[in-house]
């Protein structure tokens, strides 16, 4: 009864506990750390808790188990990591026998073998399992933790092991399956959830670009470290008072998103590399891109007026609605490397645009 309860109950909830508790040491404290440091740290951690494991199952079951659910668990988290601490763990189960007086250097060199082996098995089944993770993860750590104390003991006979410690070992590893699995399951939902909470801080709901304050954001940080040549591009729909006017909010609603989806969709196959675009609210939009020469986002732009002029939009009645738009080009070439600056730029441009006429784009430094 003593060994149910140790190797179904009390080592597998320890072990998770340990695993989750290594993790939060890593998040929290050692990445604080300098590099050097930080391993120092990593590799200490790792060989107490694995001591500590050694010594617990020794001392309660009489034989060596579960030494290799840490490993495991890094391996498929990080597969340097995990490789190294692989071969750490036999080091570490050696260490404590040898000061138990119950190992000897060819015994040492047969469990780095056998951490050899491990580290084959645990790399064919995570390559098989490569898109259900958790799945390659649960049978690896059963087959290990059933196989190595079987293998173990008969490399050290003194430590008995027996049939019934194998189907007790597997029914623990499967606890410490399901715990894991349900860690993670609760990881990936918070993860979702913070995903969807940044989404709609920095994500326009109407066209799903990027918002004012995610714009706000960008151009601070690159305002603080504006490393390369940034184009700004503001945009500006032409005559869209009249269309919320004459045929309503909806239809303007629905034509700000036709036009927004258009020119994502235009800025991803022609212009791509680095570029943002926002909508600052309303009928107006900025484009951001780095390193790329202003003549030809110019060229772009009109490309991109002429593509709405072949594709109308058409309102919930059926009304054929030609959109245009009004845009000011600038870059950080011709604004004295100054971001802010460049975006003023551009606003000055956008404005000579709209006051001479409408439907086309402004760049005064452009050279053709």
């Amino acid at each position: 009864m003593d060994k149910f309860i140790f190797l179904v109950l009390i080592m597998p909830i320890m072990l998770v506990s340990l695993l989750f508790a290594k993790y939060v040491f890593y998040a929290k404290i050692f990445n604080k750390l300098s590099r050097p440091v930080f391993l120092i740290m990593v590799v200490l951690l790792f060989i107490t808790h694995q001591y500590f494991i050694v010594s617990f199952a020794m001392n309660n079951v009489g034989f060596v188990c579960y030494q290799y659910v840490l490993a495991i668990a890094a391996y498929y988290i990080d597969k340097k990591y995990g490789t190294a601490l692989m071969f750490l763990s036999a080091f570490t189960v050696n260490v404590y026998l040898a000061v138990n007086s119950s190992t000897n250097l060819s015994r040492l060199l047969i469990a780095m073998i056998i951490s050899l082996g491990v580290l084959l098995t645990a790399s064919i089944i995570e390559k098989v399992s490569t898109k259900h993770i958790l799945v390659g993860f649960s049978f690896t750590n059963i087959l290990i933790n059933a196989f190595i104390p079987w293998l173990f003991g008969n490399l050290y006979p003194e430590r008995p092991y027996s049939i019934i410690d194998m189907c007790l070992v597997i029914m623990g590893s499967c606890l410490i399956d399901v715990l894991i699995g349900l860690y993670t399951r609760s990881v990936e939902a918070e993860q979702k959830k913070l995903a969807s909470i940044e989404r709609r801080e920095s994500h326009d709901k109407l066209t799903g670009l990027y918002n004012y304050n995610a714009y706000s954001r960008f151009i601070e940080k690159i305002n603080f470290d504006p490393r390369g040549d940034w184009l700004t591009v503001m945009i500006d729909l032409d005559y869209f008072k009249s269309v919320n006017d004459t045929y309503g909010h909806l239809d303007g609603n629905r034509a700000l998103k036709f036009f927004a989806q258009g020119l994502e969709n235009f800025v991803d196959q022609n212009i791509g590399g680095e570029s943002s675009l926002f909508r600052f609210g309303g009928e107006e939009f900025c484009l951001l891109v780095k390193d790329y020469p202003a003549e030809k986002c110019f060229e772009k732009m009109d490309k991109f007026q002429e593509l709405l002029q072949a594709e109308p939009f058409f309102t919930k009645n059926g009304q054929k609605l030609r959109l245009s738009f009004s845009a000011g080009l600038a870059s950080t070439e011709d604004s004295e490397q100054d971001v802010l600056l460049m975006v003023r730029n551009a606003d000055a441009a956008l404005y000579i645009a709209k006051r001479s006429g409408k439907g086309r784009t402004v760049c005064p430094s452009c050279h053709f």
